[in-house]
């Protein structure tokens, strides 16, 4: 499950023969490279659009495994471009990292975090893992991450994984977290992208940036930024994609 075109694409890179697919009006992908059955699809933005997609896809099939995809901000010092797997994923409203958490906390299945951290990666960052963290809005500002990894303990921040991994434990499906980092902890965004999450917002979106000069900058920083994550994310599955065949049962079940 991707949320935006661009994390769409990077995925569907790594599959060599794949062909559309209507799935309920969204932007799907069916392959059955390397003997795999694997159904990618671009969900939207958002917990809401994210959880109503895994829903539907899940009411009419079953899965060895449930994976969010994409792009994720860093919450520690994390290079641009490294590819995070989680171990779990909670929701903003977290206890601090040793206090008691809420109830919607999610575990990533450990078979299969372990089946992603020992593929032969050849990527220009080390694999990594830990917590992540879902939150409803775009964080604009580094202030805000930083409260954020203190609140939680999480290294990175999306906005889909918590609700995908909900509705996979619903369904007592296996569920694991790869993203990689396209803004860094220290970075502010050049605009505030929360606009054009609603309807009416993108031409408020619009006017932002055409009269903000100095946030130019920033949006060619992120588009360079975003291409580099986008290239570890195609690398990263076709390796996994590779690999899976030749798995231990366990890993798959």
């Amino acid at each position: 499950m991707t949320a935006t075109r661009i994390e769409f694409n990077a995925v569907a890179r790594a599959l060599r023969v794949s062909h559309p697919v209507s799935q309920y009006g969204h932007r799907a992908l069916a392959s059955t490279d390397h003997g795999l059955n694997v159904m990618l699809i671009q969900s939207g933005i958002g917990p809401g659009k994210a959880r109503i997609n895994t829903q539907k896809l899940l009411s009419g099939a079953s899965w060895d495994v449930i994976i969010s995809t994409g792009f994720a901000g860093a919450l520690d010092s994390i290079p641009i471009g490294s590819v995070l797997i989680g171990h779990d994923v909670c929701e903003e409203s977290c206890m601090p990292s040793g206090a008691s958490l809420s109830p919607q906390r999610f575990e990533c299945h450990p078979d299969w975090v372990q089946v992603a951290l020992n593929l032969k990666w050849g990527g220009r960052e080390s694999l990594r893992t830990g917590r992540f963290v879902s939150v409803d809005h775009v964080l604009t500002h580094s202030v805000d991450k930083y409260k954020l990894k203190t609140s939680t303990g999480a290294v990175g921040v999306d906005m889909e994984s918590a609700a995908i991994a909900g509705v996979a434990q619903e369904h007592r499906l296996p569920f694991l977290i790869v993203r990689t980092i396209s803004d860094g902890v220290n970075e502010d965004l050049p605009v505030d992208f929360n606009l054009f999450l609603k309807p009416s917002g993108w031409i408020p979106g619009v006017l932002s940036i055409l009269s903000t000069p100095r946030s130019w900058k920033g949006f060619l920083d992120l588009y360079q930024h975003s291409k580099q994550a986008s290239r570890e994310l195609t690398c990263f599955f076709e390796e996994f994609f590779s690999t899976i065949p030749t798995l231990p049962i366990s890993a798959t079940s």
